[in-house]
């Protein structure tokens, strides 16, 4: 298994990113409805902005970040293109907001 940590600007933007890796595929729901959804073998926890870390009183600890975040795990070989399209970034987080139990 293999995992990344992906960050964008937007929901849009993240769904454009793994639309273009072949991780989420168009599926019809029936009614003509369309929904994102993830190819076999892999996994994506979307987690969206990340709020303030705060103390009990309320004070900033550690500043949020507003851009859209998630994370991918595959379990299958990705071509170098499909690795190419996902918005990975660097450094990575020392403390990761969430991670694959």
């Amino acid at each position: 298994m293999t995992d990344f940590m992906l960050r964008t600007d937007t929901e849009a933007q993240m769904d454009d990113a793994l639309e273009a890796a072949g991780i989420l595929v168009e599926q019809d729901m029936g009614d003509g409805e369309i929904a994102l959804m993830p190819v076999p073998h892999c996994a994506v926890d979307f987690i969206g902005p990340i709020p303030p870390t705060l103390d009990e009183d309320g004070n900033e600890i550690r500043p949020g970040d507003p851009r859209y975040h998630a994370n991918l795990r595959v379990a299958f070989e990705m071509t170098e293109e499909q690795i190419a399209a996902l918005p990975t970034f660097t450094p990575e987080p020392g403390v990761p907001y969430r991670v694959w139990a």
